[in-house]
């Protein structure tokens, strides 16, 4: 039976969420709290530079492709993807040292070439390149067995007591850390860091991310790193104009100021300007904690505020957007610094919330493969540094960082580009909170940690009002733009499961 259905809140999965339901012949409404659609993949343009305020890693196309075909549409129709070579240059100190000395700084090109990447890495280490065949044998396993868990809803921890299920789960490395695996293999910790790296855009550190992520390093090295032109977002624009096709209805400066709730059912919703939302069912994409203290009262919130307050929530970020007015040689599209220690910066972050000292860094400068980001001969930068949730940062303060910060890319840049900056723009904890309505100004919601994945992860619907449901990467499989593709599939199945669509 035809349903409306309305879906709350901005990105990526909720235009997922919008095309599977509206394919289904449901009316379906999306209102979007901000100015445009595109929720974190958004794009701003200051003097002639254009930004994504989101990494631009397009990682997993065969996901990608699964999704649009199963939405009927073939995705090189749709999307112009690059691959990235190299994906992405590291940058780390010689010697035990800081990147805020004056001593340059190594650095390394990583390739989604197997052969070519044991070549490096035996370079660096004796048997290391007979190693990292070997683990990334292991990972293509993992990976395979791993998304099939990812494409699965589940209720309980019991949903893996079936014998089948507990034995392709014992067979993802759930016992032990990544730090731990990976020292299995190499003993260079550049080598280490390499391969462990993507726990920091899972929030989570090393040393408590399950070791089933390896799986990432499959992604990195034989899938590799793409970009779709025309910025992050085009994917959200290829995602709106499909929803056009079958009837979605998009409504921006829509934000819910009240919930209104008759008989453990959601009848309407009310916004910010009053207009009235009725709907037979909800879903919910906006940041899940901060929907149910908001917005519910405290009998019908699903979690509890115990039940946060035991869980860790991932890292914030320290966001610079730059125009640099000349070219940057010594960058790659993706660039990363890797401090010397990590567990003195991870402790800053997640135990003692300060803000790092010697941070580690991601810069993309999408300048290198979009030459329409930035006007000729300069470059466009996107700068990345995890930082504690929860803080709040003064104007000195970060005055101060900004400035330590710029240190650092001038050391992997091998020249001081201060005065060659010709627009900035910050953003933080505070601006995760305003925009995205992120709890403590998290920038990616629960970390990953064992405890908190697959059926660890909230669940997608509420447990108290049974029209409502929740898509994002705050529910299972979790964090990145594949996993809440996924995401937005499994919501789909839990409506139908439970409403008969």
């Amino acid at each position: 039976m035809k349903k409306t259905i309305t879906i709350v809140w901005w990105g990526i999965w909720w235009l997922a969420t919008a095309i599977l339901l509206a394919k289904q012949w449901h009316s379906v409404s999306v209102y979007e709290k901000n100015e445009c659609l595109w929720g974190r993949a958004s794009i701003f343009s200051e003097k002639w530079y254009t930004f994504d305020m989101w990494p631009s890693r397009y990682l997993m196309p065969d996901l990608f492709e699964e999704f649009f075909a199963s939405i009927g549409e073939n995705i090189t129709d749709r999307l112009t993807l690059e691959k990235l070579s190299p994906s992405y240059k590291v940058f780390y100190p010689k010697q035990f040292g800081s990147a805020l000395s004056s001593e340059s700084l190594s650095s390394m090109n990583v390739y989604a070439d197997i052969d070519r990447m044991a070549g490096q890495f035996e370079s660096l280490e004796v048997w290391s390149g007979q190693r990292f065949k070997k683990f990334l044998k292991n990972s293509w396993r993992q990976y395979t067995i791993g998304m099939e868990f990812a494409k699965r809803n589940y209720d309980s921890l019991f949903d893996f007591f079936r014998l089948d299920i507990a034995r392709k789960w014992l067979q993802l490395n759930i016992f032990t850390t990544i730090d731990k695996y990976v020292a299995r293999f190499f003993t260079t910790r550049i080598l280490q860091k390499i391969m462990q790296y993507t726990t920091v855009f899972l929030g989570t550190p090393p040393s408590q991310t399950p070791a089933l992520y390896n799986i990432m390093s499959y992604v990195d090295f034989a899938m590799g790193v793409w970009y779709p032109k025309g910025w992050l977002h085009s994917i959200v624009q290829v995602l709106r104009d499909i929803g056009l096709k079958y009837g979605v209805k998009y409504y921006l400066d829509s934000e819910v100021t009240q919930v209104v709730i008759l008989d453990n059912t959601v009848s309407e919703l009310v916004l910010s300007d009053w207009r009235v939302v009725a709907s037979d069912l909800f879903v919910i994409n906006a940041d899940q904690a901060w929907f149910e203290t908001t917005l519910l009262p405290a009998s019908f919130q699903t979690y509890s505020q115990s039940f946060r307050d035991k869980k860790i929530f991932a890292p914030s970020w320290f966001i610079i957007y730059a125009g640099i007015d000349k070219k940057l040689p010594n960058f790659e599209h993706h660039n990363l610094y890797f401090n010397d220690d990590w567990n003195k910066s991870f402790g800053d972050i997640f135990d003692r919330k300060l803000l790092p000292e010697d941070p580690s860094i991601y810069v993309s400068m999408i300048s290198k493969t979009d030459l329409w980001s930035a006007p000729a001969w300069k470059e466009n930068l996107f700068v990345l540094v995890p930082i504690p949730n929860g803080i709040i940062i003064s104007d000195e303060q970060k005055s101060t960082y900004r400035d330590k910060i710029w240190t650092i890319i001038g050391n992997m840049a091998g020249e001081k580009i201060v005065s060659h900056i010709e627009y900035e723009r910050m953003f933080d904890v505070s601006d995760f909170k305003e925009r995205y309505n992120a709890w403590n100004g998290t920038a990616l919601w629960l970390a990953h940690t064992m405890l908190q994945t697959a059926s660890f992860r909230p669940n997608n619907y509420s447990k108290k009002l049974h029209n409502l449901f929740y898509v994002w990467h705050n529910t299972n499989p979790g964090i990145g733009v594949p996993m809440v593709i996924i995401s937005a599939r499994l919501v789909v199945e839990r409506m139908q499961k439970r409403w008969v669509l």
